[in-house]
C-alpha cells in the first residue's frame, strides 16, 4: 500500500554517483569519527534516493542536490554534512572535485529548471545571485556555494545570467 503524503523521491540515474561511494560502515563505536562516518553514511543514502553529491572544492566541502527538493530533506541534507563535515575533510582526497567551469554547468542547469533565479552586476563588475523569492534558505545556500566555487568563471560568454545596474 502506498503513502498518501510521503515524499516521492526523483528519477535518479543508476549511474548516479555521490561522492560517497568510498564510505564503509564504522566498525565499532570506539572507532575514529565513528558520529560523522554514521552521519556519511546516512547522506549517501539519501543522495542515492535524492540525486544529492557531496564533492570539495578547495577545502570546502559542499552538498550541491536540486533545487527543487522538499525544504525538510534541504535541512536534513544540511545537518548530516555538518555532522559529517570532520570526517569527509579528513578524506578530502576521496571526494569528487569540483572545478568553476563544472559550478558554472550546475548553476546553468539550475537557471533553466528555476527561472527566477538571475545573475545581475555588482560593485567592480562581480556578479551576485538574485533569487526566487518562494526559495528556502536551503536551496539559496547551494546556489551561493556553487557561486563561490564558480568564481570569475562566470563571466565567460557561455554564462547566461542578466546583467542590471
Amino acid at each position: 500500500m502506498g503513502q498518501k503524503n510521503g515524499v516521492i523521491p526523483p528519477s535518479v540515474p543508476a549511474d548516479f554517483s555521490t561522492g560517497l561511494e568510498w564510505i564503509v560502515w564504522p566498525a565499532a563505536a570506539a572507532a575514529p569519527y565513528f558520529d560523522a562516518r554514521w552521519a556519511a553514511v546516512d547522506l549517501r543514502d539519501l543522495g542515492k534516493l535524492y540525486a544529492v553529491r557531496v564533492v570539495h572544492s578547495g577545502e570546502r566541502v559542499l552538498a550541491i542536490y536540486p533545487p527543487s527538493l522538499e525544504p525538510e530533506l534541504i535541512a536534513y541534507t544540511g545537518s548530516l554534512l555538518a555532522e559529517a563535515r570532520g570526517y569527509l575533510s579528513a578524506h578530502m582526497d576521496k571526494l569528487p572535485f569540483l572545478d568553476p567551469a563544472e559550478a558554472v554547468e550546475i548553476v546553468n542547469s539550475i537557471m533553466r529548471q528555476h527561472a527566477g533565479l538571475r545573475f545581475c552586476r555588482g560593485d567592480g563588475g562581480s556578479r551576485w545571485p538574485l533569487y526566487p523569492k518562494t526559495w528556502t534558505a536551503g536551496q539559496r545556500a547551494t546556489v551561493q556555494d556553487l557561486w563561490f566555487v564558480a568564481g570569475p568563471a562566470l563571466d565567460h560568454d557561455g554564462f547566461k545570467g542578466i546583467d542590471v545596474g
